[in-house]
């Protein structure tokens, strides 16, 4: 799971500050503990279950058994469940770091409406937190709210400049249909990093969606310079050079892209190598 360390250490300090517990279940928490602590999470749930059930929960610490419950369902891969237990344990104590675990579980969930709102909180708190604001991103971007993304990938950017993260920028205006921007924001990537691999990939595909062929060929034989052996690429200059009627050419780089596992080549090559309807 995603940042799963993470969330170990950052559950730390719930985990030991629950010690003050009512005596009669110090026994059974103390169990509990040691079980989560040795990632035994179906062991500990079940002592958690036991002791959630004999005691009606009245204190912030009565309430983190509600927590330690939650983890073990989220690392055991229960997520409803998990998330029933984290948001009892919020409404009566809103813990940030117990937010930003509700988060992690809505990921599982992929509720991204339910992450963003945990996300503009954890940000609201931690303002340019990199962490927060690539997760953020990411959920934008499955969201299809490009322009959203776009700012927090700005801010990321003035943060820690990446080819990566400026490749995701160009992204956005691609799938606002904006090609032209996202041509020029590849070219820059591809000028700074030219070692940088998916910004060719990228390019030439947006180059073949807007039949520009002889461009889309340009970008793959820069990309093919950098790794010669990429299978995408030869798959897209397989489709440039038919397109450019260069169809023997083509045909050859197909079956090279089909032979090594590219399985969309196969139509290509049924219409446009073997005459095949």
């Amino acid at each position: 799971m995603k940042l799963f360390a993470f969330i170990v250490m950052m559950a730390f300090s719930f985990f030991v500050s629950a010690q003050s517990a009512p005596k009669k279940n110090e026994s059974l928490i103390l169990q509990a503990d040691t079980l989560l602590d040795r990632q035994d999470f179906a062991g500990a749930l079940a002592l958690y279950t036991k002791i959630i059930e004999k005691t009606k929960p009245v204190s912030a610490d009565d309430y983190r058994v509600l927590y330690k419950r939650a983890y073990c369902y989220y690392a055991l891969g229960d997520f409803e469940n998990a998330l029933g237990d984290i948001n009892q344990f919020i409404q009566q104590v809103p813990d940030e770091q117990a937010k930003l675990m509700r988060a992690y579980i809505n990921q599982e969930l992929e509720d991204y409406e339910a992450q963003l709102q945990d996300l503009n909180e954890l940000l609201a708190n931690n303002p340019g937190n990199p962490e927060f604001l690539r997760w953020r991103a990411s959920v934008l971007m499955e969201s299809e709210r490009y322009a959203e993304a776009q700012k927090d990938i700005q801010a990321l950017l003035d943060y820690q400049p990446s080819p990566e993260l400026k490749s995701y920028l160009g992204l956005t205006y691609y799938y606002q249909n904006k090609p032209d921007s996202a041509i020029a924001i590849f070219d820059e990537v591809i000028e700074g990093s030219p070692g940088y691999l998916p910004s060719y990939l990228y390019a030439a595909s947006l180059s073949l969606e807007q039949e520009a062929f002889d461009l889309a060929l340009a970008y793959i034989s820069q990309g093919l310079s950098v790794d010669r052996d990429n299978l995408t690429l030869l798959f897209y200059k397989g489709i440039a050079l038919v397109e450019n009627e260069n169809t023997d050419e083509g045909c050859k780089c197909m079956t090279k892209a089909f032979a090594g596992g590219i399985d969309d080549a196969a139509d290509y090559l049924k219409n446009y190598c073997y005459g095949v309807d």
